[in-house]
């Protein structure tokens, strides 16, 4: 019972639109209706500024790292519950009960779960995401490069739980991928095409 509570509450949490909200404060418009119209940190810093950008995108990482905070104060240790309750706020990022089931893309609070569960290798998903968006997000080979380079660097730093942290990376992946169906159509167009 416990559980479900934290994943309602992280979905609720997650549901909380930092780039609607900022957004709408500052300039009075809908982030849906200017820019990509994605409400995302990405879209605000282009469409608002870079610092409020930076803000929407900290407070989206948050998001991820809440839930599973509360939920470790009140008895919940496993690292798969935990990646559950912050998975939910992924959910509730891109299919928000707010703005009529629709969100962003959820990488900024992705990264608030890997932040939480795996601090020291945090710096390396940074890194590999800024990689991969520069070259080619659509690239397969890309991306499943950039997951060996993580679950290597998984397996040196985090040895005595890399097999309960890989089952939480692959949980992220997997709902990564069921959030955002349209970018792995546009992976697999991107495939035919060349």
């Amino acid at each position: 019972m416990k559980v479900v509570f934290f994943l309602i509450f992280g979905y609720l949490v997650g549901s909380i639109s930092f780039a609607y909200l900022f957004t709408y404060f500052l300039t009075g418009r809908d982030i849906r209706t200017i820019g990509t119209g994605n409400p995302g940190a990405a879209n605000v810093a282009r469409s608002v500024g870079k610092k409020w950008g930076i803000i929407v995108w900290i407070a989206d990482t948050i998001k991820g790292i809440f839930p599973m905070f509360i939920a470790e104060k009140y008895g919940i240790t496993n690292f798969l519950l935990l990646t559950l309750i912050g998975s939910s706020a992924i959910i509730g990022h891109c299919y928000s009960i707010f703005l009529k089931f629709k969100g962003g893309k959820g990488a900024a609070t992705s990264g608030g779960i890997i932040l939480y569960l795996m601090p020291k290798i945090f710096p390396l998903v940074i890194a590999l995401w800024f990689f991969v968006q520069k070259t080619n997000p659509r690239s397969p080979k890309i991306l499943i490069t950039s997951i060996i380079i993580f679950f290597i660097f998984l397996s040196l730093l985090y040895k005595p739980f890399f097999v309960q942290l890989s089952l939480s990376t692959l949980i992220l992946i997997l709902v990564g991928a069921l959030v955002n169906k349209d970018i792995i159509e546009e992976m697999r167009k991107y495939k035919k095409e060349i």
